[in-house]
C-alpha cells in the first residue's frame, strides 16, 4: 500500500512538472558477481556534479536490498542470483531475466530507468 502511494505521488508530481526521463541502454550483469561490483556510473554524464542527489526507488521490493548508490555510482549490495529473481517474479521477462532500476535525480528533477539483463 505504501509503495502504491509513493508511486502515485511520483506520478502526480511528474504530471505537473517538466521532468526529464532518461532510458539507459541495457546493461548485462552476470549473476553471482562479487558484492560491491560497479553496475553503472551515473556521474559519467557531464550534466551531473557532486551535488546531485540520486535516490534508488524500491518499486518491486528488492532494489534497495540488491543495489545501492554511492557517489553517483550503482553497485551491487547483495548477491545477484538469477534463479531467485525468476522464482520471485522480479524479472520482467523470465527467459531473458531483465529487471529495471528506477532512480530519481534531485527529488524529481529527472527520472532514470536503467534496464539490466541478469546473465547466467
Amino acid at each position: 500500500m505504501l509503495i502504491d502511494l509513493c508511486l502515485l505521488f511520483v506520478l502526480i508530481k511528474y504530471s505537473f512538472s517538466k521532468t526529464s526521463i532518461t532510458n539507459y541502454s541495457i546493461i548485462d550483469l552476470n549473476e553471482n558477481i562479487p558484492i560491491k561490483t560497479l553496475v553503472v556510473s551515473l556521474n559519467s554524464s557531464s550534466r551531473y556534479d557532486n551535488s546531485i542527489k540520486f535516490v534508488l526507488l524500491n518499486l518491486n521490493g528488492y532494489e534497495t536490498n540488491k543495489f545501492e548508490i554511492k557517489n553517483g555510482n550503482v553497485y551491487t549490495r547483495n548477491e545477484i542470483d538469477r534463479e531467485e529473481f525468476i522464482e520471485k517474479n522480479y524479472c520482467l521477462d523470465h527467459y531473458y531475466c531483465k529487471i529495471e532500476l528506477h532512480i530519481l535525480v534531485n527529488d524529481g528533477y529527472e527520472y532514470l530507468i536503467i534496464p539490466i539483463h541478469i546473465k547466467e
